[in-house]
């Protein structure tokens, strides 16, 4: 999917000054599942656009703080009822996949949220908030959220298209 990031990434202090809309800021600091949020109010559906191994962007490497190497980038749609509601973005390290959950290697269509909200292995360490600019000129709100798992880490980012 094609998304211009506008601004730099921001913390939750620097969101609030500059987003105001509840229900944009209601869907960038949900802290469960964006999966179950989505399915509890329509009939969910995942679509996977992209899913192999390659070289992320420098600034993801710079975000996970590892140097640049061969990851796993997951790139899915969520639905709702139809409607394209999330597009994420998840960057999964080698050795995170190996050695801090294996299970990672092969989520296959299942939600990676389902993992990440179902063992208590998976650490939240940081989020990030930024406004993206969508082919077509709408203005849209993502975040960023990186994990460790063992101490291995990962990254996901979800960008809402329609909250």
């Amino acid at each position: 999917m094609q998304l211009t990031r506008n601004n730099k990434w921001l913390n939750a202090a620097e969101l609030k000054i500059f987003l105001k809309d509840e229900k944009t800021l209601e869907w960038l600091n949900e802290e469960g599942s964006i999966t179950k949020k989505i399915s509890s109010k329509a009939e969910f559906k995942l679509e996977i656009l992209h899913d192999d191994i390659g070289m992320a962007e420098e600034e993801e490497y710079t975000a996970l703080k590892i140097t640049p190497e061969d990851v796993r980038i997951r790139e899915v749609m969520l639905f709702g009822n139809s409607s394209p509601l999330v597009y994420a973005r998840s960057i999964i390290p080698n050795l995170t996949s190996s050695k801090g959950y294996p299970g990672l290697g092969s989520i296959g269509t299942k939600p990676l949220g389902d993992l990440l909200f179902q063992s208590k292995l998976f650490v939240k360490t940081r989020r990030e908030f930024a406004q993206f600019k969508m082919l077509d000129g709408k203005i849209v709100w993502g975040r960023r959220t990186n994990y460790l798992v063992r101490d291995y880490p990962l990254s996901v980012m979800e960008v809402f298209l329609s909250p």
